[in-house]
């Protein structure tokens, strides 16, 4: 995953004159080549805890874009003393490694974003944004957790969590069941806020407020580490990214930027990957901004743009890990025929590009690709296909976290479906890569687990 990213020496700077890299094994703060997973004694770790909560953190914190030793740490902030992040590597409950501060300048809006390198393959960290006095902490936010991505040649069985579809409206409990599960990252498939209505940028901060601001959407988000893209809900239902109006495009793009904790590639572009050694690599697509409605009856129809389909071409063909993940928002599955009343919101509409992507994946003879859906109002396991290609590929549909129940669930039955149901759920993809086996379980909003199923995609 390539993207522009401040340069180490700049992250590592103090917020303040006078203010040095604390607790930081490696050379010192100045030197570039420092890297911050050195011995650190642990007698020189303050850890967080002792200190109060801000109340200037409404929407809690997030680690994302976690890949090759590095990530992002997110927060939006009210207040108004300087601000700084601290990273902590635990063993266990114990602190023991700090790193920073890092230079944590709000934008327009309050919202930071902190670019971290160096992080050690495998570890369990801990963070936090920290008010100071000087150089005196005073107070923090919430304490987020992440797991740094797995070395390049570790074969870890990895747990991720999975969610689509969480409308502010509905009970979020099952996030916060999602919360409490130790998972190793967690995917937001999209839907993740349903801003039907916004149409500038203030109008769309105020629907992320709304459903990102929840308690159990803030618990879930601190757990673990996060990679997200995004559906027509976060701009318009059902938009047509032709013809919608291109402030309103461009103040949905700004404000999903400024609540994921993603670095920016270019100005518009979500689609993205990281791999976790060689266990399993994710692909993030954006399916939403770059399909055009007007080629549907064409010969060469759009729904992701020829340069985000060559990417994920080549870059499912140079993965060497067992799994890779496809985060694909809307399903690719052939649904039942019932369902082809509506067809122009989803891959099956823009067939030859469809049939392009599988017929690929069948001819490159590329294993364990497993596509993860949402966007239907309920979740299944399926066959891509029951005949040509795409018959031997494999989607789990996750979620809905929030949502009342698609009424054509009964239309999903076996063979092709292997379950389904509308209940409200969170779903989790347990990948062993020496077996080559997913399990797929789901649970709902006590916790209770629904269904799990094991297979080999």
């Amino acid at each position: 995953m390539k993207g522009v990213r401040p340069s180490r020496r700049a992250v590592l700077k103090g917020v303040a004159a006078g203010l040095t890299l604390a607790a930081c094994g490696g050379k010192e703060s100045g030197d570039d080549t420092a890297q911050p997973d050195g011995a650190t004694d642990p007698q020189s770790v303050s850890p967080p805890d002792p200190l109060p909560e801000a109340p200037h953190f409404a929407l809690g914190v997030s680690a994302g874009d976690l890949a090759e030793g590095r990530g992002v740490l997110w927060t939006q902030y009210t207040g108004t003393a300087p601000l700084a992040a601290f990273v902590w590597r635990m063993a266990g409950e114990s602190y023991i490694e700090e790193h920073g501060p890092f230079a944590s300048t709000p934008a327009d809006g309050g919202f930071v974003h902190v670019a971290i390198e160096g992080l050690a393959p495998g570890a369990r960290y801990r963070y936090a944004f920290v008010e100071l006095d000087g150089t005196t902490r005073v107070a923090r936010s919430r304490i987020g957790r992440f797991r740094a991505p797995i070395a390049d040649d570790a074969t870890d069985v990895l747990t991720f969590g999975a969610i689509a579809c969480t409308e502010k409206g509905r009970p979020a409990t099952v996030l916060a069941r999602a919360a409490e599960a130790n998972l190793d990252a967690f995917l937001f498939v999209g839907d993740n806020a349903y801003c039907d209505g916004a149409t500038s940028v203030a109008t769309y901060r105020a629907e992320y407020l709304a459903h990102f601001g929840r308690a159990d959407h803030v618990a879930v988000r601190a757990s673990t580490g996060m990679y997200i893209t995004w559906d027509d809900h976060e701009i318009k239902n059902d938009l047509n990214p032709e013809t919608i109006d291109a402030a309103q495009l461009g103040a949905a793009f700004q404000v999903f930027f400024e609540h994921a904790p993603i670095a920016k590639i270019g100005e518009r572009q979500i689609w993205r990957s990281a791999r976790w050694g060689k266990t399993a690599e994710i692909f993030v697509l954006d399916c939403r901004s770059e399909r055009k409605p007007s080629t549907i009856l064409s010969t060469s129809p759009q729904y992701i743009s020829p340069a985000q389909l060559a990417w994920l071409k080549a870059g499912l063909s140079a993965s060497p890990a067992a799994f890779k993940i496809i985060i694909n928002s809307v399903p690719i599955t052939n649904m039942p025929s019932v369902w082809d009343t509506w067809p122009t919101d989803r891959w099956e509409a823009y067939g030859a590009q469809r049939t392009e992507v599988l017929r690929y994946i069948d001819d490159n003879a590329i294993k364990g690709v497993l596509w993860l859906s949402g966007d239907f109002h309920l979740a299944f396991i399926s066959h891509v296909a029951t005949s040509g290609p795409g018959a031997t590929q494999r989607e789990v549909l996750c979620g809905p976290g929030g949502q009342s129940p698609n009424a054509l669930l009964s239309t999903l039955t076996a063979p092709q479906f292997s379950y389904a149901t509308g209940t409200n759920n969170y779903t989790t993809l347990k990948l062993d890569p020496i077996s080559r086996s997913v399990v797929i379980a789901y649970y709902d909003a006590s916790g209770t687990l629904l269904h799990s199923e094991s297979f080999v995609p």
